[in-house]
């Protein structure tokens, strides 16, 4: 199937599903085979075109001869509303079916690790120690600073750059993100490629070590300038999403710390990918149980209260901020909430394949506390920070 247990093999296997497309037609043409073999095949397409054209047949002499009869007969032969969209269905049918037959088929192969060449280099010392000792002051310098801007709070920040704090926390949240991006590919580039003996082993493991753990202090230190931001500004959809990648790459640099330790420790860390991948897996399904568009909706409320609130901004979250958006007094509840509803689609019932938990809530808050229509909205703030 391509899986493994390094990064080869898992991102073969990220990409096995797409591989196995090609033989999908040899592995369903045999099931196809055997079943048109047998011999009641023929006979049963023959008697099913035999009964449509009897059918046909007596059917039309049936409808011309009797008016109440012809009109059952158009009401069954009409098309209904959803025959519009019949062939996108089967296209997607027909598409996931393939996609479908492809995982069946990947999944019964055998797993096999794919071996990927040597590619480690033997270089002289100073050419990885210099580097990486000049970037660890770097990072420990700042980190001083981020400590002392801490402590010195609203009044150092102010006197030292001109900023107030929630400038400062927005100034450079996104620049730390990229920073640690870039010391996880150093970490990557420097264990994976660098051929070492025992004694460099572990100088290359401390700096890397070292490099890591002031990186998670960074990545803290970006978590806490959000916290200010959203303090005086509320989440948004960007904010909350950035704040969950910075907790995935936190995570992410503590396994590769693990990993470190234990390889220093003379075990294997060909664990590291899969775990990360199963990290991933799992942080995005707690993002969504989450509900990031209510949390949004509940700070946005709490902090920027009705004066400041981006009413144009809040219309276009989902069904599932109108428990928050209920809480607004009037006309910005109704406003706001309309604005909701359209952007969802609520005023219509969904279709049986569109049904969620917080499309049926938000229909049955709004049904038991229905929007005011007769509102004015010309004064409800719409403004973004």
């Amino acid at each position: 199937s391509g899986a493994g247990a390094g990064w080869l093999g898992v991102i073969r296997g990220g990409v096995s599903v797409l591989l196995a497309l090609g033989p999908v037609p040899w592995f369903l043409a045999i099931p196809m085979k055997k079943l048109t073999a047998r011999r009641r095949v023929m006979p049963m397409l023959a008697a099913l075109g035999i009964t449509a054209v009897l059918l046909l047949v007596f059917g039309l002499l049936f409808s011309s001869a009797d008016a109440v009869f012809a009109s059952y007969v158009e009401r069954l032969t009409t098309a209904p509303d959803w025959a519009e969209s019949a062939p996108m269905r089967v296209f997607l049918f027909a598409v996931f079916a393939v996609l479908l037959a492809a995982v069946v088929l990947v999944a019964l192969r055998p797993v096999v690790d794919p071996v990927g060449p040597e590619t480690k280099f033997t270089v002289s010392k100073s050419i990885w120690i210099v580097p990486l000792t000049a970037v660890n002051l770097l990072f420990a310098s700042f980190v001083a600073v981020q400590i002392t801007a801490l402590f010195g709070g609203n009044t150092w920040v102010l006197k030292t750059a001109g900023l107030t704090y929630a400038e400062y926390a927005r100034e450079g949240f996104f620049q730390l993100v990229v920073v640690s991006m870039f010391v996880l590919g150093m970490v990557a580039v420097a264990g994976g490629l660098l051929k070492t003996e025992r004694r460099e082993r572990w100088v290359l493991a401390c700096l890397l070590g070292v490099l890591c753990g002031l990186t998670m202090v960074v990545l803290a230190s970006a978590l806490h300038r959000m916290n200010l931001y959203t303090e005086a500004y509320g989440l948004s959809r960007l904010r909350i999403t950035v704040q969950a990648t910075v907790w995935w790459l936190g995570t992410v640099f503590a396994l590769v710390l693990l990993a470190g330790s234990v390889r220093l420790a003379g075990r294997g860390s060909g664990w590291l990918p899969r775990t990360i991948v199963l990290v991933t897996g799992l942080g995005l399904g707690a993002f969504a149980i989450v509900n990031p568009d209510l949390r949004v909706a509940y700070t946005q409320v709490e902090v920027r209260g009705v004066t400041k609130m981006d009413s144009d901004y809040l219309g276009n979250l989902g069904a599932e901020a109108v428990p928050a958006l209920d809480r607004l007094p009037e006309p910005q509840r109704s406003c706001v909430l309309a604005d909701v509803v359209k952007a969802n689609g609520l005023e219509r019932p969904d279709a049986w394949n569109g049904w969620n938990v917080a499309r049926a809530q938000a229909r049955d808050l709004l049904a038991a506390r229905p929007i005011d229509k007769s509102v004015s909205c010309a004064g409800v703030p719409s403004r973004s920070d």
